[in-house]
């Protein structure tokens, strides 16, 4: 009898232990992205869509450096390179996709297209969209409050345009004021004025 009690605690010990570590193993994961902040899902997100191994080591701390996006469109521009494509990136967010050889037939997409996926397979499925996202707007804020802020803010238009307007304006895609303003550029781009020099 008293064996049997010893093999049941053994077992109940080890069960315990496997569920502590378990439990250690998922609070370390979610103290690594800490420094994501409010984008915690998101980077959460990339990190379960089976990413390569490259792009899980830039997520897996909850932050993205400059440095880190500019290796990454650097491996992306030479994986494109290997099948005579380029690519210029721009600085406020979007690329150019290019043929070194300066010609473009017309199946030039249908044959670059692939290409470009399968290259940012390898490097960029989620890094450079989640640096430019928490880049803009770190604390993640309603997207109408800031913007319709900051076009209030500089002019663009008045105390009497909502919120709602906005939302309603960007689901239709027409705006009621001129959208490639410089100034409403401006707010599209960095609504809160953190990087990007109007």
């Amino acid at each position: 009898m008293a064996i049997a009690i010893a093999v049941v605690v053994t077992l109940l010990s080890s069960g315990c232990a496997r569920i502590t570590e378990t439990q250690v193993a998922g609070a370390a994961a979610e103290s690594s992205l800490a420094p994501a902040g409010p984008w915690a899902d998101e980077f959460r997100e990339a990190l379960g869509a089976g990413v390569s191994s490259y792009e899980e080591k830039i997520l897996a701390d909850g932050q993205i450096t400059t440095a880190e996006v500019e290796d990454v469109h650097g491996r992306v521009s030479g994986c494109l390179a290997d099948s005579g494509l380029g690519i210029k990136y721009d600085p406020d967010g979007g690329f150019d996709l290019l043929s070194l050889d300066g010609k473009y037939p017309d199946d030039f997409f249908d044959r670059s297209d692939p290409v470009l996926r399968a290259c940012e397979k390898k490097y960029d499925e989620y890094v450079t969209m989640l640096f430019e996202e928490s880049r803009r707007n770190p604390e993640k804020q309603d997207e109408a409050k800031i913007t319709v802020a900051c076009l209030r803010r500089v002019g663009v238009v008045g105390n009497d345009y909502t919120e709602r307007k906005w939302r309603a304006e960007s689901d239709s895609g027409v705006f009621s004021f001129n959208e490639y303003d410089k100034r409403a550029q401006q707010c599209r781009l960095d609504p809160l004025g953190l990087w990007r020099e109007p």
